[in-house]
């Protein structure tokens, strides 16, 4: 007995350091951090494949077809078009429940706390689109297509990095990037939907919007189980891909949809909670494990449900997707359209009209846009800048709004869909662009932080 207590205590202090692992790798895990670290992974490793000696073997990968059969019924498309206009519209679902939720009770709800972040994300599209647009017209009629592509913000490369810098950057200022990413990406999408549609088949998109108003009639009619919304929403992603319009569109238009109230109320919570933990107690024994007492396990099983009921769709749904989409799907988009060959003479890369434009647009189109909207909406007094932020700070933050990737990489595979030259071009401008930006809102974040610490040591 004295040998088991004295083991006991030997295995404790390996437990709390286990313990402690544990719980450190699943903060690191749930971080933006990981998110943009994988991201980032994933288009080095596309980089470096796409110009090694298994180039074509990438190439072989991006344009494999995948066939889904079912009788006579079939559809055929590369992989490259399964993961930007299927899995892609995982994202934007995504991030059409973060653009609901934030409008309906978040950063966004009332408009003289979202007034700085909307002014702020207006001068990042158009200040960068225009800067694009007028180095482009020294370009061929094609190149101008590119003018949306460094109008979008990378959510999960920019909140990263912040995520990275820890107590050197303020924390309002992850919650006004986060809330820019989120607007920046609404006008991205707009951008998508309004500009880069070839062709409309009026009749698909008849049908797409009953689709939709058969997700909107589960939502009035009460109905909260998932599997009505994920089969309404393939219907919905069909129709809309038949359409001509951009199938991601469907994305957004399903989040639309989804419930935003829980079947049951708080009080209801508390008593259902309180009644299933009270007969848990009662039938607990120290030494029956619960694999052991079907009771108990069908108790935990209820008490799950009793949660899920008392929790709204929209951040449920929205929690389960976002580890698949941020560690799983995009990556997987990284690592298919990042990959690019760099050319044998790395000088004629600084004669391309797309890169410069690009990056240019990212660098400094996002510092001017960002910088200025932000001075005039709070010098009119429309607006106000949020505690712990200062001007400084909101120069370094433009910096960051430049990492564009996700969304760039995507809006630059519809500009040059038929000018691969082209589209390569805006690859490397989308990857000199962030990388620049990246630096740039780094660098500025630790010496405003080194001048606000040698500051208050000059004041003590």
């Amino acid at each position: 007995m004295d040998n088991l207590e004295n083991k006991d205590r030997e295995l404790a202090p390996l437990e709390r350091e286990f313990n402690h692992v544990v719980c450190s790798f699943e903060h690191f895990f749930k971080s933006q951090a990981t998110a943009g670290i994988i991201l980032l992974l994933s288009a080095i490793a596309a980089m470096i494949i796409a110009n090694s000696d298994s180039h074509e073997l990438y190439e072989k990968i991006s344009h494999m077809a995948l066939s889904i059969s079912l009788g006579d019924f079939t559809i055929s498309h590369s992989l490259h078009t399964w993961v930007n206009d299927g899995l892609m519209v995982m994202f934007f679902f995504l991030l059409g429940l973060e653009i609901k939720y934030e409008t309906l009770v978040g950063d966004l709800k009332d408009f003289r706390d979202s007034s700085l972040v909307i002014a702020m994300a207006l001068g990042g599209m158009l200040l960068p689109a225009g800067i694009y647009a007028a180095i482009a017209l020294t370009g061929t009629e094609a190149t101008m297509n590119g003018w949306g592509i460094p109008m979008a913000t990378d959510t999960a490369f920019a909140l990263g990095i912040l995520a990275l810098l820890g107590s050197k950057a303020p924390r309002s200022a992850a919650v006004t990037l986060s809330a820019l990413a989120i607007v920046d990406d609404m006008g991205a999408v707009a951008v998508i939907g309004l500009f880069y549609t070839d062709s409309i088949n009026l009749v698909s998109l008849g049908y797409a919007g009953l689709a939709l108003l058969g997700l909107f009639m589960f939502n009035l009619l009460g109905v909260r189980r998932p599997i009505f919304y994920v089969l309404g929403g393939i219907l919905l992603w069909w129709f809309v891909l038949q359409s001509g319009v951009h199938a991601t569109a469907a994305g957004i238009l399903a989040a639309l949809a989804v419930p935003t109230k829980p079947y049951a109320q708080s009080r209801w919570f508390s008593r259902r909670m309180r009644g299933i933990l009270d007969r848990f107690e009662k039938i607990d024994k120290q030494d029956v494990s619960i694999l052991e007492h079907q009771e108990q396990h069908e108790l935990v099983e209820k008490a799950q449900s009793v949660a899920a009921m008392t929790t709204t769709p929209i951040q449920r749904w929205g929690h389960v997707l976002n580890r698949p989409v941020s560690l799983v799907i995009l990556p997987i988009f990284a690592f298919i359209n990042a990959g690019v060959a760099l050319p044998s003479d790395l000088g004629q890369v600084f004669n391309s009209v797309v890169l410069v434009g690009i990056a240019s647009a990212m660098v400094l189109g996002k510092i001017c846009g960002i910088t200025l909207f932000a001075w005039l909406a709070v010098k009119s007094g429309l607006s106000r800048l949020p505690t712990g932020l200062a001007f400084p700070q909101v120069f370094a933050l433009s910096c960051l709004a430049g990492v564009g990737f996700t969304m760039s990489l995507f809006i630059a595979s519809l500009g040059f869909a038929g000018h691969p030259e082209l589209l390569a071009q805006a690859k490397l401008g989308i990857l000199a662009g962030s990388i620049i930006a990246a630096i740039l809102g780094t660098a500025l974040f630790l010496i405003i932080n080194n001048g606000n610490q040698a500051g208050s040591q000059t004041e003590q």
